[in-house]
């Protein structure tokens, strides 16, 4: 038997002569991401939303907004679970694709038009059902979707590929997610009306692309649940406890989130009180994030591939934490080419970071199987979700407990509040600093993330009857 550690020149060559993918599955897996990513991104407008027209204050509304993620989180690896012991004529993950397309478009609808509710406590408890609900439809799909690569294509190369296009999709996420939400605010006239507004036409394009991605997948290669291999769930935990480049992933990804999560989730308030500046500015600072990442990708995926994974994360990293850190001088009267620049060479460093930190979860989750022999992919990608929305957690919640520290004011109905000077300076930190701590301590753990192409051209006797059976 081989070891685990030990390359296998034939398996190697083998799947190197393989054929790639159709073009239509790289794109048609990779809108689930822009759909996704739109549901999430323009999820964080909810947090000027708690605090500007449901008068939540900005420490209780932090505190909500991480309790449904942690709700989330918690059920991520339970829907990994489900999916991977799912029988159909679909396979094992496209129904939730197909529930969770209905799931995310309507409840990212409700959540920018539920009622004013005047009492607080009312407040709260109406906002907290609609983020279990819009935590819950995000899980029913992003988790099975998420354990699509790990069956579509053994190649760790091909994954990279496959995560570049998911990178471009989930930029132009950020883009719908970002600049189309702000921009629709605006078009719509601003205030309670065009949140309204941008929620159902938002929650409208989301459901459409999310049901392209379902409707593109139907050729993508399937591995039906064989109930002889069944794992039982606590021992598919404890498995992947064990599965070091998994572990040390998760840790990584813990901090980037964190970091991302704040850095999103001040935007709004940064644009609005730091800049002094509409939200108009605020899509153009995710158009510019946009552009940015979407041309990077051919240079990422070519330093990936040359580098390593790992050491392309790194450079990618301490690139990002520089440009957010620069944005830490500017304020009223910013001129706007600045705010573009900025923008544009955040992008360049998002798209590494993303694209090789999503890329190196399907060759985890294929380590685990060269090691132990389990196809439990729902699983770990359950328990990989799990981390984003804990890092998103611990990110929104930081920004509005900081807030409340600060000093911040919340209002009700969109009334128009002077923030003290202490509030502002809040937001800078969350929004430059803070953030940027939080990444680099990502790259700090990612530099001990032991796979390289390499290792992952290694294939043990089950691993190789795996393919066989396959073809």
């Amino acid at each position: 038997m081989n070891h685990p550690f030990q390359p296998d020149p034939s398996a190697a060559q083998s799947l190197e002569a393989a054929p790639p993918m159709p073009l239509k599955l790289y794109i048609g897996w990779s809108l689930g991401t822009l759909g996704l990513t739109s549901f999430m991104v323009g999820s964080y407008l909810l947090l000027r939303f708690m605090t500007d027209y449901m008068a939540v204050p900005p420490a209780i509304a932090g505190l909500v907004f991480a309790l449904a993620k942690i709700y989330d989180g918690v059920a991520d690896p339970i829907f990994g679970s489900i999916s991977d012991r799912t029988r159909s004529r679909w396979g094992r993950r496209r129904p939730y694709l197909f529930a969770g397309a209905f799931a995310c478009g309507l409840t990212f609808m409700l959540a920018f038009n539920a009622p004013i509710v005047t009492s607080q406590a009312g407040a709260v408890s109406l906002l907290a059902v609609l983020l279990v609900l819009h935590a819950t439809s995000y899980a029913v799909f992003a988790v099975p979707y998420m354990a699509m690569p790990a069956e579509m294509t053994d190649r760790p190369h091909e994954r990279s590929k496959l995560m570049s296009f998911r990178v471009v999709n989930g930029s132009l996420g950020n883009l719908m997610g970002g600049w189309a939400t702000a921009t629709l605010i605006a078009f719509f006239g601003g205030g309670l009306a065009g949140h309204r507004a941008m929620g159902i036409v938002i929650g409208l394009g989301i459901f459409a692309v999310l049901m392209a991605c379902f409707w593109l997948t139907r050729d993508a290669r399937l591995r039906v649940y064989d109930p002889r291999g069944h794992v039982p769930y606590r021992q598919q935990l404890r498995s992947a406890m064990r599965n070091r480049p998994f572990m040390i992933l998760q840790g990584a990804k813990l901090m980037l989130l964190s970091a991302a999560a704040l850095h999103t989730a001040s935007a709004a308030f940064f644009v609005q009180r730091r800049l002094e500046m509409s939200d108009a500015w605020l899509g153009t600072i995710y158009g510019t994030l946009t552009i940015g990442t979407v041309i990077a990708q051919p240079f990422w995926l070519a330093m990936a591939r040359r580098y390593g994974k790992r050491s392309t994360y790194t450079f990618g990293g301490l690139f990002t934490a520089l440009i957010w850190f620069a944005w830490l001088p500017w304020g009223p009267g910013t001129p706007g080419w600045i705010i573009v620049v900025i923008g544009l060479a955040a992008g360049l460093g998002n798209g590494g970071i993303v694209m090789v930190s999503q890329s190196m979860l399907p060759d985890a989750i294929e380590y685990q199987y060269l090691s132990t022999g389990q196809r439990i992919e729902g699983s770990f990608a359950g328990l990989y979700i799990m981390v984003e929305k804990l890092g998103q957690a611990i990110g929104a919640s930081l920004v509005g407990l900081l807030l409340g520290l600060f000093g911040y004011i919340e209002a009700h109905g969109g009334t128009e509040v002077v923030q003290p000077k202490s509030a502002i300076t809040g937001i800078t930190l969350c929004y430059c600093v803070f953030s940027t701590v939080f990444l680099l301590i990502s790259v700090l753990v990612m530099r001990f993330y032991p796979l390289d192409e390499r290792t992952m051209t290694l294939r043990g006797p089950a691993a190789r009857n795996d393919r066989t059976a396959d073809n």
